[in-house]
Parts: C-alpha cells; structure tokens; sequence
C-alpha cells in the first residue's frame, strides 16, 4: 500500500482502498452468519 493511500492525497486510491475493506468485513459478516447458522439451525 503507498503512502499516499493512507494520508489520503490521492483520493481515488484511498476511496479504492475503503471500499476494498467494506467489502471484507460484509464477506466477514455473511461467512459469520452462515457459518453460525449451520452449525445451530433452527428447529421447526
């Protein structure tokens, strides 16, 4: 990662690198839940 990402001077790649990271933590989240969901389904 360049410098310029973190500090934000280049906007464009700093913009890429936020969405980059929101993406991984919504792909956390669903392998979270489904995993968690797998493991105690629900009882009908």
């Amino acid at each position: 990662m360049r410098i310029a990402a973190i500090f934000g001077s280049d906007e464009k790649e700093s913009f890429m690198t936020f969405d980059f990271a929101l993406a991984g933590l919504v792909a956390l989240g669903l392998l979270g839940y489904l995993t968690a969901v797998l493991i105690r389904p629900e009882r009908f």
